[in-house]
């Protein structure tokens, strides 16, 4: 399932449901709901995509790596990142995530829109991370920073990485149909005047993504920790395991808001 290509969304089946919702609704929850329905293929095919389980399994070795108080150097330089002699901040250590990432991706074939949406969803979380957590870590020693990252290890604390990414990979997903249709209703007398107001629109729409995603928060939170200590975790298991868990409790939650 490595080499998805969602392609353009069918103008049959719901898709005129969400070009008229567009054109009567301005409501960001009506048309995200709408819109899942009618991608809801490209949405279940997500849970089996080899690139996303690559991406989330790469975010959890990445977090879980600190706990290796003896060799934390070495369990980054096993998922492909590498570190300054002395000194690494978290931003330092991100910016070599992405790169270790990127690269694994590519040898792998795993390259899908869908890998991609999570490979950028992914990103755009730990910068939140970095942002929230480094304060005066720049320039810190790799001891500081592997602290500063051992943190989010917690349940409550991945918990809250867990739905940051599932909400931002759910809008990425929405936006990435939404954005052939929604250039045709912006103008005088169409449902978003200018393009701000568009855009005020679609930042409406990414916080009603992460509000939905709410429902993984709990499962993302125990899942990594209980597994690390029961077997460890692997590409295999987080493919298995719990991608496919984590993508059947955003859908039925979509469901219950009567999405699909």
């Amino acid at each position: 399932m490595g080499h998805i290509r969602l392609g353009e969304m069918p103008r049959t089946g719901y898709w005129p449901d969400v070009i008229k919702a567009l054109d009567l609704s301005a409501d960001p929850a009506l048309i995200a709901n709408i819109t899942a329905k009618a991608a809801r293929t490209g949405l279940e095919a997500a849970g089996q995509d080899d690139g996303v389980s690559e991406v989330i399994y790469m975010l959890m070795k990445f977090v879980w790596s600190s706990t290796q108080k003896k060799d934390f150097r070495g369990e980054l330089k096993e998922i492909g990142i590498s570190t300054a002699e002395r000194d690494a901040s978290l931003l330092d250590l991100i910016s070599g995530f992405n790169d270790a990432l990127d690269t694994r991706l590519r040898q792998k074939g795993h390259r899908s829109d869908l890998a991609e949406m999570a490979r950028m969803s992914v990103m755009d979380t730990l910068t939140d991370v970095c942002r929230h957590q480094t304060g005066s870590l720049f320039g810190a020693s790799i001891r500081e920073t592997q602290e500063a990252l051992r943190k989010n290890t917690a349940p409550e604390r991945f918990a809250a990485i867990g739905q940051r990414f599932f909400g931002k990979f759910l809008y990425r997903f929405l936006d990435y149909h939404l954005s052939r249709e929604l250039p045709g209703h912006i103008g005088a007398g169409r449902q978003y005047e200018t393009v701000r107001d568009c855009d005020k629109f679609k930042e409406s729409l990414a916080r009603y993504a992460v509000e939905t995603s709410r429902i993984a928060r709990e499962f993302t939170g125990y899942w990594p920790s209980a597994t690390e200590f029961k077997e460890g975790i692997s590409p295999k298991n987080v493919r298995e395991k719990f991608v496919p868990i984590a993508f059947k409790k955003l859908l039925s939650e979509l469901q219950r808001r009567d999405a699909l």
